[in-house]
């Protein structure tokens, strides 16, 4: 029986050498056994340059956006924080201004017939409105939450008012 080694020319005598338990090629000896399977294993091998760029691609491609998909979770969302209009000073202080002169004539309104002081109450509800949506734009922070918590309560008693007293 010949040798399983190609490059070998040699019969095999009473000793063979195989490489695993259930494999059937004989060799004639440890030295063409191992030089066929090192020839294979060298054919296999890659440069190491190109082994590198492989490894850095499957670096790059995986670990990096889940890097970065982890920390963009784990970041705090932005604030939102509310710059004022041009001529946010002067309009609040004209809803200001006109929410007091209407309080006032109400005051002054108590003696009168009840169509005046019906219309004074709408209007009223009116100037409310009108600061409310001035101090939402024009405010930021715990000031403005406060203000529009009182504007809010005086809303909703003014409405009550006017369907008590003028429908």
């Amino acid at each position: 029986m010949k040798c399983s080694n190609p490059d070998c020319n040699r019969g095999i005598g009473l000793i063979s050498y195989q490489r695993g338990w259930f494999d059937k090629q004989r060799y004639c000896s440890k030295h063409c056994r191992y030089a066929l399977a090192a020839e294979a294993q060298q054919k296999k091998k890659r440069p190491l340059p190109k082994r590198f760029v492989i490894a850095f691609i499957a670096f790059v491609g995986l670990i990096l956006p889940v890097t970065f998909a982890m920390a963009v979770l784990a970041a705090q969302p932005a604030r939102s924080e509310v710059k004022p209009l041009p001529g946010c000073d002067r309009n609040l202080a004209e809803a200001t201004a006109n929410v007091a002169a209407m309080q006032a004539r109400i005051k002054n309104l108590a003696a009168l017939n009840k169509s005046e002081r019906c219309s004074a109450t709408r209007l009223y509800f009116f100037e409310l409105v009108k600061t409310r949506a001035v101090t939402a734009l024009c405010k930021a922070g715990a000031e403005r939450d406060q203000d529009l918590v009182r504007f809010d309560s005086d809303v909703a008693q003014v409405n009550e008012a006017i369907a008590a007293r003028c429908l």
